[in-house]
Order: structure tokens, then C-alpha cells, then sequence
């Protein structure tokens, strides 16, 4: 919107003396030009960024079958976020139920020179999310990730850094006594022993070329042991310097915290679970760490006491899949 005043231009021109003698060299003519573009920058409109959900279900039908349970509890908080899932497991049919509720799987190929086992593979995949996201700001959440309420606020965290993420339960270097200790010692060469420790299950990033050298720093240091993701993104933050927003613990809030589930067996644990616990009042994402990889039928049961509409419509949407149909797709 282009706003234009004499009286105003004059006043300028009276209280500056400098601007009079820029005149007579130059022209007023040309100044007066200037003054009349003059634009209001806050009456220009612009275009809101695209928003999107990304998870990763790679090799293992657990994985699939989790993320899309997990994808369906998010359609019913955020019934407009568009949802992806990475996946080289081959399924006909389930993108066409899957697209009725705008879940989209995202084919994508693993080299054969790139086999490791189930959870390597994803983590390469992790360390790499930049390049396959489609939106201007992407939340990443790993398969076991549950949501419970709507986590339309979680985008205003984009408002101070580039990248959100929230701290891991062991939050420091020197607190994680669950990973190799080869990695943790070559870990504190570079990084200070109270240096945060993130948690990568979930992720929120913008799409912009400090993300990117964090994504591409990341996976050059995850590839030295290919083991633990997170104390490779320890070294990646510190050799680039990027600055990551701390997100509420509410948006992802490790299981054990609610009931002790540590074993399949415990299912009087599990029978505590229910969507009207006090304690589960703030929490928007809860994250059932391990339970895809060593207890696989866990991420499930929690998922049908808190999320039990949006679990059964999933298990009816897997129920015609069976588990020895799939194919995997690679390339050598």
C-alpha cells in the first residue's frame, strides 16, 4: 500500500539540513520519485508456510503397522495436518484406505550397499529427513509416538530457532549410561560432558540452509559408528553451532513416566492406562520408547487404551494386511 504526504515530505526535508544540500546536488525531482514508492510493509499479505507430519517405517511390518496407528491418533487431533510415511515396505491396497484420511506413504528405495538392520536403517533415513520432506516446516515423530491432543501450537516454536526438539530423559552427555561407551568417550573429545542431549523422536524444523548443514553434519557423523543417532546429532550441533528450541517435555513425554511397561508381561501396568488420567491432562505426544523394537505388541496395547477410536480404525484399516505379503523394496 503506497501512503504519500507532502506536509510530511517537507517536514523531512526542514528538519534534516543535509537532505537540502543532497538536493541541489542531485535533483529534488528525484527525491520526490523516492518519496511516492514508498512502501507499508505491514499491509502486504504473506503466504503461510506448509505444514506437514513425516514419519519413518522402514524393513520391519511393525514399524509400518505402528506408524500407521500413530498417523491415525494424529489425524484425529489434527484433522487438516498432512501426514507422510517413509516406506520401502510395498503394500497394495493400503495406500488407497490410507488416502481416504490424507495419509500419504512416500515410496523410497534402500541401496543393498546401505543394508544394516532395522533400526540403522531408519536412523539413516532419520539423519537424512531434509530431503524428503515436501513442507516449508515438517514435524518428524517416530513410529512409537502416540498422540493425544491437538499439537496445533507446536509450530509456534518456529518463532525462536530453526529447529525444535525436546531434551532426551538422560539430558546431558555424561548422564547416558544406555549407549556404547566407544561412542560417549570419542563423543566428549569434541563435546563438554554437560552438553545437551536431545531427543530425536520428535523433530520440528523449518526448511532452510541451517537445517539443512545440521541434517547433512548429522548423518556424516552418525556414519562413523552408525549406531547412536542422537550422540551424532550431539556432534553435529556442536560443529555447526545451530541453536535448537527446547520443546516441553508435554510433546514428548517418555511412557515410563506413567506406568512402569518395561516387560510385555506387565499388563496389569498397562490396564492403568486410560485417556482420563489426571497426569495425561498436558501431555500432546507420548513416546513409548523400545516397545516396536523389543516388545511389539506394547506400542499397541497403550495405543488402544489412551487413542482407542483412532487405534481401531487402524487395526481395521491393517486387519486384510498380513505380515508375510509385504515386499521390501532395494536396489543394488
Amino acid at each position: 500500500m503506497v501512503k504519500y504526504s507532502h506536509d510530511k515530505d517537507f517536514s523531512v526535508i526542514k528538519k534534516y539540513p543535509v537532505i537540502s544540500s543532497y538536493l541541489r546536488n542531485v535533483g529534488f525531482t528525484y527525491f520526490r520519485l523516492l518519496l511516492m514508492v514508498r512502501t507499508d510493509f505491514r499491509f502486504m499479505k504473506t503466504k503461510p508456510p506448509t505444514q506437514g507430519a513425516i514419519y519413518c517405517a522402514v524393513d520391519a511390518w511393525s514399524y509400518l503397522e505402528s506408524a500407521v496407528i500413530s498417523a491415525f491418533a494424529l489425524r484425529q487431533v489434527s484433522p487438516k495436518l498432512p501426514i507422510i510415511i517413509l516406506s520401502n515396505i510395498k503394500k497394495t491396497g493400503l495406500q488407497e484406505q490410507l488416502s481416504e484420511l490424507d495419509i500419504v506413504i512416500k515410496p523410497i528405495v534402500i541401496p543393498e550397499k546401505e543394508r544394516l538392520s532395522h533400526v540403522m536403517v531408519s536412523r539413516l533415513i532419520k539423519t537424512s529427513l531434509h530431503t524428503f520432506t515436501e513442507f516449508d516446516e515438517t514435524l518428524y515423530l517416530d513410529a512409537d509416538i502416540l498422540p493425544l491432543k491437538p499439537i496445533d501450537e507446536i509450530w509456534r516454536f518456529l518463532e525462536f530457532e530453526n529447529i525444535a526438539m525436546a531434551l532426551d530423559p538422560y539430558p546431558t552427555i555424561s548422564q547416558c549410561c544406555h549407549i556404547d561407551e566407544v561412542e560417549k568417550t570419542y563423543t566428549l573429545k569434541t563435546c563438554a560432558a554437560d552438553s545437551v542431549h536431545f531427543n530425536s523422536g520428535v523433530m520440528l524444523w523449518r526448511n532452510t540452509s541451517d537445517a539443512h548443514t545440521l541434517f547433512e553434519t548429522w548423518q556424516k557423523e552418525w556414519r562413523i559408528f552408525k549406531q547412536q543417532d542422537q550422540l551424532a546429532l550431539c556432534r553435529a550441533v556442536q560443529e555447526t553451532k545451530t541453536k535448537i528450541a527446547h520443546l516441553p517435555s508435554t510433546y514428548n513425554y517418555p511412557i515410563p513416566l506413567l506406568v512402569n511397561i518395561s516387560q510385555i508381561e506387565d499388563i496389569e501396568q498397562i490396564n492403568k492406562l486410560k485417556p482420563d488420567l489426571p497426569q495425561l491432562n498436558d501431555i500432546k505426544l507420548v513416546h513409548c520408547f523400545k516397545s516396536i523394537t523389543l516388545y511389539s505388541q506394547i506400542f499397541k496395547e497403550v495405543a488402544r487404551r489412551l487413542m482407542p477410536d483412532a487405534t481401531e480404525k487402524a487395526l481395521r484399516c491393517l486387519k486384510s494386511i498380513s505380515e508375510c505379503e509385504f515386499d521390501v523394496e532395494l536396489v543394488s
